[in-house]
């Protein structure tokens, strides 16, 4: 415009003010004549300054609509214009196209205000801008706020079977980066664009230039989408080019704008409502479970209740793909009537495209009763595509800029749900192992002690008179006590921990061959327990009843023929509480364990309060002796079974 400017601005200026003054500028004898004397003037301005005629033209039509002219005025002053440039002692033929592009704004204005749906104006709109900038093709991506995508709504020179399939990121491509920057990007060689991006099925790849424009909504910075044009051929645009295909942009974003306020109707919400109360649900049962089987179920059976689909399946690619040939999608779930393909390697290409591409494709897929338009859905987490969700449509089905915003959430809530779901296998896989290694370290564990106590006992059966026969027997019980608390932690049911009665019956069970004497027999009297302890606890408290069943065995029954041991375990708030007591001869009053030369008594308080970081008592009864041990146990380690009941066994000593 510097060419002309700034007289030509206040020319026209002038003209728009009566242009828009009247009614109907075709009826007004004024405004012909006013037009006719403008062309004159804009002709021989054209001339004076060796002008060119199209960049002429294309200043006088923007500078008209941007006074408020409407698309009638706009029309006639560029007619008028072109005679006047095309009379004989000054027409250059030279500079004349078939079709100047200022006369499709009016076409593409119509275009825009008609009653069509909304698919059908973009359509028509792209076909007319290719055509007013002599391109090849000409594509309409429109931005979908939920989901932050651009998603291909119109194209005129490409395969239709894109239109609804394809989507963009901000910043992915010429055009998605023409989004961000919000500005018009010419990229006149388009292949060594450094952001250009060859889309898989778009074929943009065939062409040489592309330029692309951002539509924004005015005075706001908000992106309604991206107008892009391509050409197979190199194509060096005008400034007046680039005014065009901005203005047509700006024509596009109030179409939309207004299509999109006009659609908010109070039906309109309560629908929008109801769909995201929809999807809410749908979400949040797909995310309900870890099981990775019923996630996929639930996937397949709430996508086909969301858009209310014909049939869905979901598909995954299989995990081994060594194999030279392209791997076959597997179905994992499917809902709905099962029909018969004409040929299923054209669906499995789809798919495979959609699960290695990411992108969302649509395509009419032959069955023995008909063809059907089937849309596949890629399921994307941010490292890589899951699966891809496929539905077929039922006949006459079109899903609309919205359902498939909706349909693009659900997809990221399924991806996520799925993604979840296989690290939760993958966690239970990882435990599984360490539990077998955990459960193999017992084993070998419990062999190893067994093999020392059954040497030791070598050894005592050999001099069974000798002295130190009595340490020794204590010795090897305290061994086996260990051995048999490995023995129990080997049980992969009791992995996280067992019961406090379990272990004082193993403890029992072992005291008859090591600690009782010949003429001794002891009863064993053991409650069922709802008592549980960790592993890391259970060693320290099998060695502790039977530190205190020794006791019990060798100073309480000394010079006796019976007596009963009782084992009781029980919750008492926070704390564990272990009393161990004997019908034998009490201790007496006043004793102090941590004052006590016995081993015994000082390894049981040691290990109270140093592993257990709890307290031992020990006091005299009315019927014998009372040991009780109290420790803290954190909540998670303490589970109570149902089972309740209790245990009794007699032991008799040989």
């Amino acid at each position: 415009m510097a060419n002309h400017a700034p007289a030509l601005k206040t020319t026209v200026e002038k003209l728009a003010t009566l242009l828009t003054s009247v009614p109907d500028v075709t009826e007004s004898r004024q405004v012909e004549s006013s037009v006719q004397e403008f062309a004159t003037q804009m002709a021989t301005l054209a001339r004076s300054k060796n002008g060119s005629r199209d960049e002429l033209i294309g200043e006088i039509a923007l500078l008209l609509a941007g006074s408020g002219a409407s698309p009638e005025a706009v029309g006639l002053v560029s007619r008028h214009v072109v005679a006047a440039l095309n009379e004989p002692n000054g027409r250059r033929a030279t500079e004349a196209r078939a079709t100047h592009p200022i006369h499709f704004l009016q076409p593409i204005s119509r275009a825009a205000a008609s009653d069509n749906s909304l698919a059908d104006r973009l359509a028509t709109i792209a076909e007319l801008v290719a055509r007013a900038m002599e391109t090849d093709a000409c594509t309409i991506f429109l931005h979908d706020e939920a989901t932050h995508t651009l998603a291909l709504r119109a194209a005129w020179g490409m395969d239709p079977a894109t239109i609804g399939a394809v989507t963009l990121r901000p910043g992915s491509g010429i055009a998605g980066q023409a989004a961000v920057e919000q500005r018009t990007i010419v990229a006149t060689d388009a292949r060594k664009h450094r952001h250009f991006l060859d889309h898989p099925r778009l074929g943009d790849e065939q062409f040489t230039s592309q330029i692309s424009t951002p539509m924004l909504v005015n005075g706001q910075g908000r992106l309604a989408g991206v107008l892009s044009i391509h050409a197979l051929r190199k194509h060096e645009a005008s400034r007046f080019e680039l005014d065009f295909l901005e203005t047509v942009a700006g024509l596009i974003t109030v179409t939309i704008d207004n299509e999109r306020h006009a659609s908010q109707t109070d039906n309109e919400l309560e629908r929008k409502i109801t769909e995201l109360a929809t999807l809410q649900r749908v979400s949040r049962m797909v995310a309900s479970t870890l099981d990775l089987s019923e996630v996929l179920k639930l996937i397949t059976e709430q996508a086909v209740e969301l858009i209310n689909a014909e049939a869905a399946a979901i598909f995954r690619l299989p995990q081994d793909q060594s194999s030279a040939d392209a791997p076959r999608p597997t179905i994992e779930y499917r809902i709905g009537r099962m029909r018969s393909h004409e040929d299923e390697s054209s669906r499995d290409t789809v798919v495979r495209d959609v699960l290695r591409s990411g992108v969302a494709r649509t395509r009419d897929i032959a069955y023995l009763d008909g063809v059907s338009s089937v849309f596949c859905l890629p399921l994307n987490t941010a490292r890589e595509t899951v699966g891809a969700l496929c539905f077929r449509m039922r006949r006459g089905t079109l899903l609309d800029e919205e359902q498939l915003g909706l349909l693009q959430a659900f997809g990221d809530a399924a991806a996520l749900a799925i993604d979840n779901a296989r690290l939760y296998q993958e966690a239970i896989k990882a435990i599984q192992t360490q539990s077998a290694l955990v459960q193999e370290m017992h084993h070998r564990v419990r062999n190893n002690l067994q093999t020392v106590a059954a040497l030791l006992s070598l050894q005592l059966r050999s001099e069974e008179d000798a002295p130190w026969t009595h340490e020794l027997r204590e010795a090897i019980s305290r061994i086996q006590s260990i051995a048999a608390v490995h023995d129990l932690m080997s049980d992969a049911s009791r992995m996280a921990g067992t019961t406090v009665d379990v272990i004082a019956r193993m403890v029992a069970e072992d005291a008859h061959s090591t600690l009782i004497p010949p003429g001794l027999g002891i009863k064993f009297d053991i409650p069922v327990s709802t008592l549980m302890v960790p592993s890391r606890q259970a060693t320290i408290i099998a060695l502790l009843i039977n530190e205190l069943a020794a006791n019990a065995i060798h100073h309480g029954f000394a010079e006796r023929t019976q007596g009963t041991i009782t084992i009781t375990a029980r919750r008492d708030g926070d704390m564990a509480v272990i009393e161990v007591a004997n019908d034998g001869a009490r201790i007496p009053e006043g004793f102090e364990p941590a004052a006590s030369s016995g081993l015994g008594m000082r390894i049981t308080q040691r290990l109270v309060t140093s592993d257990l970081r709890g307290q031992f008592f020990i006091v005299p009864t009315e019927h014998g002796t009372l040991a009780t041990i109290r420790f803290p146990i954190p909540p998670d380690d303490l589970i109570d079974p149902d089972t309740p009941g209790s245990y009794s066994t007699g032991v008799a000593g040989r």
